[in-house]
């Protein structure tokens, strides 16, 4: 009697203490409340349009008339180039265009021996032609073999083929040949249309934001010499992990927020998804367009953007350190599994397991 008595005491005691220690630890009452699923993202400013000013000619920069930080118009001629190109340049493309030209209608053009071709090979497909019926009505009449009717059918497939397939290479190649008078009659004309003194015009309206080359350093062609973009429109550009790439898409709401502006909130848009993976950065690039920004913004400006891919209201919810295992939470009875829905940064949505006014624990 004693020994159950201490038995029941003690079970009693542990009781408590289980109890005492539940007691002292944090519990979060199930709620209803809204959750916002996003994908976290640093940003970028970048101008709206921009792009590298380049030289068509290699040369020596001989004139600057812009500044860094200028405002300047589509047409404005920003630099001279001193041409350096020698004149056999020009003589090479007149070469190129003559020998363009013979290729394609001189008197012993790549066509011509393409169409006699096409002569001897029309003339095989009709004997052929003309011998895989003839056969064809002897195997009718079983006045032929099936392989001679096989061999003359094979024949004639084959003529045929061969023909449609010369047709098809002598439009090819009058395409090519065409196409490479035209570029060699474009290079010849370019080499002729330059001068001593060769300008740089700019693109579009906007800023010149860069300006890479110093007067009377070397510039080859197609080498940045500075970097022109809007001035007024602006854009946020951030790189995107391939985990949440899928949850992305065009027109969804951007939450931004920039150092430069501290605790302030801007919105902005999806407006442009890169087809294609960096593979360096295992990242795809997303581009925004500001819906409401500050008054003054930079090329460079850098913050922290938030891509909102799904809202909900009025569901349950509980905060993210109060799962274990990622599908379970304690209650007063134990741990219990859950069903998770959209999840945020701090929440996640409970769709099956809990109800509101449960009491959970957060794991020790």
């Amino acid at each position: 009697m004693i020994r159950a008595k201490f038995f029941f005491l003690s079970c009693f005691a542990v009781l408590l203490i289980l109890s005492s220690c539940k007691e002292d630890r944090e519990t979060y009452t199930v709620k209803r409340s809204e959750v916002v699923e996003s994908v976290y993202s640093s940003v970028v400013v970048e101008p709206y349009e921009m792009y590298k000013v380049t030289s068509s000619i290699a040369g020596y920069l001989d004139e600057t008339l812009v500044q860094v930080g200028d405002t300047v118009v589509a047409g404005q001629t920003l630099f001279y180039i001193r041409d350096v190109a020698s004149s056999s340049a020009s003589a090479n493309a007149k070469i190129a265009l003559e020998i363009a030209e013979k290729n394609y209608k001189g008197d012993l053009n790549m066509l011509q021996d393409l169409k006699l071709e096409l002569n001897n090979a029309e003339l095989k497909r009709k004997n052929d032609s003309i011998q895989y019926f003839r056969v064809k009505k002897l195997y009718e009449k079983k006045l032929a073999t099936g392989v001679e009717f096989e061999q003359a059918e094979l024949l004639y497939t084959s003529s045929k083929n061969a023909y449609a397939n010369l047709k098809n290479k002598i439009r090819r190649t009058e395409r090519d040949l065409q196409l490479s008078v035209e570029q060699a009659r474009n290079n010849f004309n370019s080499s002729k249309s330059r001068s001593d003194d060769a300008s740089i015009v700019n693109r579009i309206n906007g800023i010149v934001y860069d300006i890479q080359k110093e007067q009377g350093e070397f510039v080859s062609m197609q080498e940045p010499v500075a970097i022109v973009g809007s001035g007024d429109q602006f854009v946020v550009k951030m790189l995107i992990d391939e985990i949440d790439i899928t949850k992305v898409r065009i027109g969804q709401e951007i939450i931004v927020s920039l150092e430069a502006y501290g605790d302030k909130i801007y919105k902005a848009e999806v407006t442009r998804i890169a087809p294609r993976m960096d593979t360096r950065t295992q990242t795809f690039e997303v581009e925004g367009v500001f819906v409401d920004h500050p008054e003054k913004l930079y090329y460079g400006l850098t913050g922290e953007a938030n891509i909102v891919v799904e809202q909900k209201s009025n569901v349950i919810i509980v905060p993210r350190e109060y799962l274990i295992d990622g599908n379970k939470v304690e209650t007063a009875s134990g741990k219990r599994k859950v069903k998770i829905g959209t999840t945020s940064l701090s929440h996640v949505e409970i769709i099956e397991g809990l109800k509101e006014g449960d009491v959970i624990y957060k794991p020790e």
